[in-house]
């Protein structure tokens, strides 16, 4: 496996994520956007594993550490966006418990 697929499999830069040296002329993805596309990506990681087991099954595939990964991969991914969902609840309920 070289750097580059390493690189690839989770690389997220940290600036762009916060909008960190963006162009001033460009507008940053509204937070709605942002978390379709962070579920988008997490269905696509649940949909290589499920490929990558399948092929396991028929032989297509060899390395087992590889399909191991995408799996662990895809979990950590759906874990991660769970916690965001909870978090976006709780801070709605929150809001909702404010008097105004």
């Amino acid at each position: 496996m070289s750097i580059g697929s390493i690189k690839s499999l989770g690389s997220v830069d940290p600036r762009s994520a916060y909008g960190v040296g963006q162009a001033t002329g460009t507008a940053a993805p509204n937070f709605a956007k942002q978390l379709q596309n962070a579920i988008q990506e997490v269905d696509n990681m649940k949909a290589n594993a499920g490929e990558m087991v399948e092929g396991m099954v028929s032989g297509e595939v060899t390395e087992v550490h590889d399909v191991m990964i995408a799996a662990k991969e895809a979990s950590l991914a759906f874990d991660l966006l769970l916690e965001v969902r909870n978090k976006l609840l709780e801070s709605y309920q929150e809001i909702m418990r404010m008097q105004m």
